[in-house]
């Protein structure tokens, strides 16, 4: 069932979901806040846009052109609507198609590619809790994997453009691999932590299409407070 919501604390910013997809949770703010967008980039895509929930809150910092890309017909159709009822239009552009195949068609467009991509592998005997196909394929390996995005984001790069992605911290490891195979190098590192005492949850990676070597490890990003509030830092990501 579709309905409609304000972007936390996005209040200018109107969002159309539907319950049967993928609904947004606040890793896509975080993403969305943690992407370094200069004022000479010029074109963004998303890997696996969903909703449009990542474009929505980026074009509030940037005038570059933003390319959401998503195998899901009926998550376009919604991403579409969020898009038309915010006027952004002429910014935001998104488009039905595998990801793989987008990326043989976009040799060398963008600056940046930023993703929130299925954080679970499929293994052989995977069982799936009784909830849509649609957000199966979100959060499983399903459709692409993660290798399959880092090399689709190779091709879409120009030189020494930027990947940036959200991930399970519990994979940083194979993270690191992939995208040292690939000729990236990786520039900044954030971890995620539910709360402070915990254990690291969540990962923000951001690598180079052949770049120099020299990662910056930042701060630690804690999410909630003891009470289950979000922090002051948090508070002020949802600050429009």
């Amino acid at each position: 069932m579709k309905f409609e919501t304000f972007v936390l604390g996005y209040k200018d910013l109107k969002l159309t979901q539907d319950n049967q997809n993928f609904v947004f949770t606040i890793d896509s703010i975080l993403l969305a806040r943690f992407i370094d967008i200069k004022s000479r980039t010029k074109k963004i895509c998303d890997f696996g846009t969903n909703n449009a929930i990542i474009p929505l809150v980026i074009s509030q910092y940037t005038k570059a052109k933003i390319v959401g890309v998503d195998i899901n017909a009926n998550a376009i159709e919604i991403a579409k609507e969020s898009i038309a009822n915010n006027g952004l239009e002429e910014q935001i552009i998104v488009v039905n198609e595998d990801i793989k195949e987008f990326a043989k068609k976009n040799n060398n467009e963008f600056d940046i590619v930023y993703s929130n991509p299925p954080y679970f592998k499929v293994e052989e005997g995977s069982k799936f809790k009784k909830i849509s196909q649609e957000v199966i394929n979100a959060r499983h390996e399903t459709m692409i994997t993660l290798e399959e995005i880092i090399t689709s984001a190779a091709i879409c790069l120009r030189h020494r453009g930027k990947l940036i992605m959200v991930h399970i911290a519990s994979r940083m490891d194979e993270i690191f691999y992939l995208l040292r195979k690939h000729h990236f190098t990786i520039k900044k590192l954030r971890i995620i932590y539910s709360k402070k005492g915990g254990e690291a949850k969540k990962i923000l990676i951001e690598a180079e299409n052949r770049g120099n070597e020299g990662m910056t490890i930042l701060e630690p990003l804690y999410v909630h407070n003891d009470d289950q509030s979000f922090t002051e830092e948090v508070n002020k990501m949802l600050e429009n």
